[in-house]
Protein backbone atom coordinates (compact mmCIF):
# COMPACT_ATOMS: atom_id res chain seq x y z
CA UNK A 1 0.00 0.00 0.00
CA UNK A 2 1.15 3.76 -1.04
CA UNK A 3 1.08 5.97 1.19
CA UNK A 4 -2.48 8.08 0.89
CA UNK A 5 -2.63 11.87 0.44
CA UNK A 6 -1.69 14.20 3.25
CA UNK A 7 -5.06 15.17 5.08
CA UNK A 8 -5.93 18.95 5.42
CA UNK A 9 -7.11 18.27 8.41
CA UNK A 10 -5.47 16.94 12.00
CA UNK A 11 -5.22 13.20 12.06
CA UNK A 12 -5.82 10.26 14.55
CA UNK A 13 -3.13 10.36 17.18
CA UNK A 14 -4.16 6.86 18.94
CA UNK A 15 -6.56 4.69 18.15
CA UNK A 16 -8.79 2.27 20.20
CA UNK A 17 -8.87 -1.46 19.16
CA UNK A 18 -10.54 -3.88 20.86
CA UNK A 19 -12.84 -7.21 20.51
CA UNK A 20 -17.19 -6.63 20.64
CA UNK A 21 -18.38 -6.60 23.74
CA UNK A 22 -14.78 -5.45 25.09
CA UNK A 23 -16.05 -1.61 27.21
CA UNK A 24 -15.09 -0.32 23.68
CA UNK A 25 -18.05 1.87 24.10
CA UNK A 26 -17.72 2.62 28.09
CA UNK A 27 -14.38 3.88 27.25
CA UNK A 28 -15.46 5.66 24.19
CA UNK A 29 -17.58 7.75 26.15
CA UNK A 30 -14.85 8.36 28.71
CA UNK A 31 -12.69 9.35 26.44
CA UNK A 32 -14.86 11.83 25.13
CA UNK A 33 -15.58 13.36 28.09
CA UNK A 34 -11.92 15.05 28.35
CA UNK A 35 -11.82 18.56 27.13
CA UNK A 36 -8.78 18.08 25.01
CA UNK A 37 -9.41 15.12 23.75
CA UNK A 38 -11.30 14.61 20.01
CA UNK A 39 -12.95 11.64 18.59
CA UNK A 40 -14.81 10.94 15.68
CA UNK A 41 -18.10 11.36 15.39
CA UNK A 42 -18.79 8.17 14.17
CA UNK A 43 -17.46 6.29 17.04
CA UNK A 44 -16.73 3.52 14.74
CA UNK A 45 -15.52 4.16 11.25
CA UNK A 46 -13.75 0.78 10.35
CA UNK A 47 -11.46 2.72 7.34
CA UNK A 48 -7.98 0.43 7.95
CA UNK A 49 -10.32 -2.90 8.00
CA UNK A 50 -9.40 -3.37 4.58
CA UNK A 51 -9.73 -6.58 4.29
CA UNK A 52 -13.26 -6.56 5.24
CA UNK A 53 -16.09 -5.98 2.35
CA UNK A 54 -19.04 -4.69 3.18
CA UNK A 55 -20.77 -5.99 0.00
CA UNK A 56 -20.59 -9.28 2.18
CA UNK A 57 -22.38 -7.90 4.86
CA UNK A 58 -25.73 -10.26 5.91
CA UNK A 59 -28.76 -7.16 5.82
CA UNK A 60 -29.29 -7.54 9.74
CA UNK A 61 -25.94 -6.57 10.38
CA UNK A 62 -25.73 -3.81 7.21
CA UNK A 63 -29.12 -2.31 8.58
CA UNK A 64 -27.36 -1.17 11.73
CA UNK A 65 -24.36 0.37 9.48
CA UNK A 66 -24.15 4.32 8.79
CA UNK A 67 -25.21 4.54 4.67
CA UNK A 68 -24.58 7.75 3.37
CA UNK A 69 -20.76 8.32 4.74
CA UNK A 70 -20.25 11.39 2.09
CA UNK A 71 -23.47 13.27 3.44
CA UNK A 72 -22.95 12.75 6.89
CA UNK A 73 -19.08 14.12 6.37
CA UNK A 74 -19.72 17.35 4.62
CA UNK A 75 -22.46 18.04 7.02
CA UNK A 76 -21.88 19.88 10.79
CA UNK A 77 -21.89 15.88 12.17
CA UNK A 78 -22.79 17.05 15.26
CA UNK A 79 -25.81 14.11 15.41
CA UNK A 80 -22.49 11.27 16.98
CA UNK A 81 -23.29 7.96 14.73
CA UNK A 82 -22.54 4.33 16.35
CA UNK A 83 -20.69 2.67 13.16
CA UNK A 84 -20.33 2.90 9.63
CA UNK A 85 -17.53 1.30 6.87
CA UNK A 86 -15.46 4.44 5.42
CA UNK A 87 -14.05 3.72 2.57
CA UNK A 88 -12.51 7.04 1.40
CA UNK A 89 -9.75 8.55 2.34
CA UNK A 90 -11.46 11.64 2.06
CA UNK A 91 -14.02 11.05 4.18
CA UNK A 92 -11.92 9.58 6.49
CA UNK A 93 -10.01 12.87 6.92
CA UNK A 94 -13.56 15.04 7.24
CA UNK A 95 -14.29 12.84 10.33
CA UNK A 96 -11.56 14.60 11.90
CA UNK A 97 -12.03 18.64 10.38
CA UNK A 98 -13.42 20.43 13.24
CA UNK A 99 -10.55 18.25 15.66
CA UNK A 100 -8.51 21.41 15.41
CA UNK A 101 -6.82 22.51 19.21
CA UNK A 102 -7.09 19.11 20.41
CA UNK A 103 -4.19 17.73 21.98
CA UNK A 104 -5.34 14.30 21.51
CA UNK A 105 -7.29 13.01 18.31
CA UNK A 106 -8.86 9.50 18.22
CA UNK A 107 -11.23 7.26 17.04
CA UNK A 108 -12.56 3.76 17.94
CA UNK A 109 -13.42 0.58 15.76
CA UNK A 110 -14.05 -2.64 16.82
CA UNK A 111 -12.93 -4.73 13.89
CA UNK A 112 -9.19 -3.53 14.34
CA UNK A 113 -8.26 -5.88 16.27
CA UNK A 114 -9.83 -8.96 14.00
CA UNK A 115 -8.87 -7.36 11.19
CA UNK A 116 -5.57 -9.20 9.83
CA UNK A 117 -4.66 -6.11 7.63
CA UNK A 118 -5.57 -3.06 9.96
CA UNK A 119 -2.58 -2.73 12.02
CA UNK A 120 -0.67 -2.61 9.12
CA UNK A 121 -2.62 -0.05 7.83
CA UNK A 122 -2.85 2.03 10.89
CA UNK A 123 0.90 2.24 11.31
CA UNK A 124 1.49 3.05 7.30
CA UNK A 125 -0.84 5.98 6.82
CA UNK A 126 -0.92 7.51 10.72
CA UNK A 127 3.01 5.90 11.77
CA UNK A 128 3.94 5.16 14.92
CA UNK A 129 0.66 6.25 16.57
CA UNK A 130 -1.00 5.60 20.08
CA UNK A 131 -2.47 2.20 20.27
CA UNK A 132 -5.15 1.29 23.08
CA UNK A 133 -5.70 -2.59 23.04
CA UNK A 134 -9.28 -3.87 25.07
CA UNK A 135 -9.24 -7.19 25.99
CA UNK A 136 -11.93 -9.18 27.74
CA UNK A 137 -12.07 -12.90 28.65
CA UNK A 138 -13.00 -14.18 25.18
CA UNK A 139 -15.54 -16.84 26.85
CA UNK A 140 -17.49 -14.04 28.73
CA UNK A 141 -16.99 -12.00 25.62
CA UNK A 142 -18.61 -14.49 23.43
CA UNK A 143 -21.63 -15.33 25.18
CA UNK A 144 -21.94 -11.85 25.67
CA UNK A 145 -21.62 -11.31 22.04
CA UNK A 146 -24.20 -13.65 21.58
CA UNK A 147 -27.12 -12.21 24.27
CA UNK A 148 -26.12 -8.75 22.56
CA UNK A 149 -27.29 -10.32 19.06
CA UNK A 150 -30.36 -11.73 20.35
CA UNK A 151 -31.17 -8.57 21.71
CA UNK A 152 -30.69 -6.96 18.47
CA UNK A 153 -32.14 -9.72 16.63
CA UNK A 154 -29.00 -10.57 14.88
CA UNK A 155 -29.76 -14.13 15.92
CA UNK A 156 -32.94 -16.34 17.14
CA UNK A 157 -30.84 -19.15 18.94
CA UNK A 158 -32.07 -20.70 21.66
CA UNK A 159 -29.32 -22.08 23.27
CA UNK A 160 -25.91 -20.26 23.24
CA UNK A 161 -24.62 -23.81 22.26
CA UNK A 162 -26.74 -23.85 19.58
CA UNK A 163 -25.76 -20.19 18.03
CA UNK A 164 -21.84 -21.64 18.46
CA UNK A 165 -22.64 -24.85 16.44
CA UNK A 166 -24.72 -22.85 13.81
CA UNK A 167 -21.48 -20.15 13.63
CA UNK A 168 -19.09 -22.92 13.51
CA UNK A 169 -20.39 -24.07 9.91
CA UNK A 170 -22.09 -20.60 8.93
CA UNK A 171 -20.80 -19.40 5.31
CA UNK A 172 -19.33 -16.74 4.48
CA UNK A 173 -17.22 -17.09 7.29
CA UNK A 174 -16.77 -13.07 7.53
CA UNK A 175 -16.99 -9.87 9.64
CA UNK A 176 -20.49 -8.69 9.10
CA UNK A 177 -22.00 -12.01 8.15
CA UNK A 178 -21.03 -14.49 10.27
CA UNK A 179 -21.10 -14.09 14.04
CA UNK A 180 -17.94 -15.35 14.72
CA UNK A 181 -18.11 -15.60 18.41
CA UNK A 182 -15.17 -17.74 18.75
CA UNK A 183 -13.09 -16.49 16.22
CA UNK A 184 -13.18 -12.74 17.55
CA UNK A 185 -11.67 -13.92 21.01
CA UNK A 186 -8.71 -15.56 19.52
CA UNK A 187 -6.26 -12.53 20.50
CA UNK A 188 -2.74 -14.10 20.34
CA UNK A 189 -2.37 -13.16 16.90
CA UNK A 190 -4.62 -10.62 16.78
CA UNK A 191 -2.67 -8.72 19.54
CA UNK A 192 1.18 -9.98 18.07
CA UNK A 193 0.20 -8.12 14.96
CA UNK A 194 0.08 -4.93 16.53
CA UNK A 195 2.96 -5.45 18.76
CA UNK A 196 4.66 -6.20 14.89
CA UNK A 197 3.95 -2.70 13.94
CA UNK A 198 4.38 -0.32 16.76
CA UNK A 199 6.82 0.25 19.27
CA UNK A 200 6.00 -1.41 22.78
CA UNK A 201 5.91 1.72 24.35
CA UNK A 202 3.12 3.03 22.19
CA UNK A 203 0.21 0.32 22.92
CA UNK A 204 -1.39 0.21 26.18
CA UNK A 205 -3.39 -2.57 26.68
CA UNK A 206 -6.23 -2.54 29.40
CA UNK A 207 -8.73 -5.23 30.18
CA UNK A 208 -12.47 -4.68 30.48
CA UNK A 209 -12.68 -5.82 33.86
CA UNK A 210 -10.42 -3.72 35.52
CA UNK A 211 -12.26 -0.85 33.43
CA UNK A 212 -15.49 -2.25 34.98
CA UNK A 213 -13.84 -2.37 38.51
CA UNK A 214 -11.71 0.52 38.95
CA UNK A 215 -12.75 3.11 36.22
CA UNK A 216 -11.48 6.16 37.13
CA UNK A 217 -8.07 4.98 37.55
CA UNK A 218 -7.91 2.95 34.20
CA UNK A 219 -9.35 6.28 32.31
CA UNK A 220 -6.71 8.54 33.99
CA UNK A 221 -3.88 6.55 33.06
CA UNK A 222 -5.34 6.26 29.98
CA UNK A 223 -5.43 10.26 29.66
CA UNK A 224 -1.99 10.23 30.68
CA UNK A 225 -0.95 7.46 27.90
CA UNK A 226 -2.30 9.64 25.10
CA UNK A 227 -0.77 13.16 26.24
CA UNK A 228 -3.75 14.80 27.90
CA UNK A 229 -4.40 15.96 31.24
CA UNK A 230 -4.75 13.05 33.51
CA UNK A 231 -6.06 14.65 36.69
CA UNK A 232 -9.71 15.43 34.60
CA UNK A 233 -12.72 13.99 36.74
CA UNK A 234 -14.88 12.20 33.91
CA UNK A 235 -17.67 10.49 35.22
CA UNK A 236 -17.80 6.99 35.15
CA UNK A 237 -21.17 6.48 36.51
CA UNK A 238 -23.07 5.96 33.01
CA UNK A 239 -23.83 1.88 31.97
CA UNK A 240 -23.64 1.90 27.72
CA UNK A 241 -24.69 -0.90 25.59
CA UNK A 242 -26.54 -3.13 28.10
CA UNK A 243 -27.99 -5.81 26.57
CA UNK A 244 -30.83 -7.62 27.94
CA UNK A 245 -32.69 -10.66 26.51
CA UNK A 246 -35.62 -10.06 24.66
CA UNK A 247 -39.28 -11.53 25.12
CA UNK A 248 -39.65 -12.28 21.35
CA UNK A 249 -36.82 -13.82 20.17
CA UNK A 250 -37.93 -15.01 16.88
CA UNK A 251 -39.92 -11.77 16.47
CA UNK A 252 -36.83 -9.16 17.67
CA UNK A 253 -34.67 -11.19 14.90
CA UNK A 254 -37.85 -10.51 12.18
CA UNK A 255 -37.66 -7.10 12.91
CA UNK A 256 -34.47 -6.37 12.74
CA UNK A 257 -33.94 -8.39 9.42
CA UNK A 258 -36.26 -6.82 7.34
CA UNK A 259 -34.90 -3.26 8.70
CA UNK A 260 -37.98 -2.46 10.94
CA UNK A 261 -36.25 -2.69 14.19
CA UNK A 262 -33.23 -0.17 12.87
CA UNK A 263 -36.05 2.23 11.47
CA UNK A 264 -37.76 2.61 14.35
CA UNK A 265 -34.63 3.22 16.63
CA UNK A 266 -33.33 5.87 13.56
CA UNK A 267 -37.04 7.62 14.16
CA UNK A 268 -38.06 7.03 17.54
CA UNK A 269 -35.91 9.44 20.33
CA UNK A 270 -34.68 8.64 23.13
CA UNK A 271 -37.94 8.05 25.99
CA UNK A 272 -39.80 6.72 23.11
CA UNK A 273 -37.03 3.71 22.47
CA UNK A 274 -36.32 3.21 26.57
CA UNK A 275 -40.13 3.14 26.71
CA UNK A 276 -40.24 0.42 23.98
CA UNK A 277 -37.20 -1.30 25.44
CA UNK A 278 -39.09 -1.71 29.28
CA UNK A 279 -42.67 -2.30 27.79
CA UNK A 280 -42.17 -4.78 24.70
CA UNK A 281 -38.79 -6.09 24.25
CA UNK A 282 -37.11 -6.91 27.71
CA UNK A 283 -37.59 -10.13 29.50
CA UNK A 284 -37.24 -9.03 32.78
CA UNK A 285 -37.26 -12.65 34.76
CA UNK A 286 -34.40 -13.80 32.29
CA UNK A 287 -30.94 -12.70 33.47
CA UNK A 288 -28.51 -14.96 30.75
CA UNK A 289 -26.54 -17.47 32.45
CA UNK A 290 -23.70 -19.53 30.57
CA UNK A 291 -23.76 -23.74 31.46
CA UNK A 292 -21.02 -25.69 32.36
CA UNK A 293 -20.98 -27.48 29.33
CA UNK A 294 -20.35 -23.96 27.21
CA UNK A 295 -17.99 -22.69 29.60
CA UNK A 296 -16.09 -25.49 29.22
CA UNK A 297 -16.56 -26.02 25.40
CA UNK A 298 -14.67 -22.40 24.77
CA UNK A 299 -12.15 -23.04 27.70
CA UNK A 300 -10.69 -26.01 25.67
CA UNK A 301 -10.58 -24.04 22.30
CA UNK A 302 -9.10 -20.78 23.92
CA UNK A 303 -6.69 -22.52 26.95
CA UNK A 304 -3.51 -22.46 24.13
CA UNK A 305 -3.94 -19.27 22.72
CA UNK A 306 -4.65 -17.67 26.23
CA UNK A 307 -1.60 -19.24 27.32
CA UNK A 308 0.36 -17.94 24.25
CA UNK A 309 -1.08 -13.94 25.00
CA UNK A 310 -0.02 -14.03 28.37
CA UNK A 311 3.57 -14.38 27.52
CA UNK A 312 3.51 -12.12 24.62
CA UNK A 313 2.20 -8.93 26.65
CA UNK A 314 3.71 -10.22 30.07
CA UNK A 315 0.53 -11.03 32.31
CA UNK A 316 -0.64 -14.01 33.20
CA UNK A 317 -4.33 -14.12 31.90
CA UNK A 318 -4.99 -18.07 32.79
CA UNK A 319 -7.40 -17.09 34.98
CA UNK A 320 -9.81 -16.81 32.07
CA UNK A 321 -9.53 -20.10 31.48
CA UNK A 322 -11.39 -22.79 34.03
CA UNK A 323 -8.78 -25.38 35.21
CA UNK A 324 -9.17 -29.01 33.80
CA UNK A 325 -10.42 -31.83 36.07
CA UNK A 326 -7.07 -33.30 37.30
CA UNK A 327 -5.41 -30.41 37.77
CA UNK A 328 -4.14 -28.42 40.62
Amino acid sequence: MTMPAESPYPLPTFIVVGANKGGTTSLFHYLQQHPEVYLSPLKEPHYFSKDIDPEQFSKGFAHNKLRDIAAYVSGPMTDHKHAGFVRSWDHYCKLFKFANGAKAIGELSTSYLYSSAAAREIREALGDIRIIICLRNPINRAYSHYRMNLWTGNSKAKTFMQALREDQTHEPKVWGNAHLYVEIGLYYEQVKRYYEQFSPDHIKIIFSQELRKHPEKVVRDLYEFIGVNPDFQPDTTGRFNEVYTPKFKGLTWFLNKTGIRPMIKRLSGQRMKQAVVKTMFRNKEDKGSMTDEERNYLADIYREDVDQLSKLIGCDLNHWIPKQEGTS
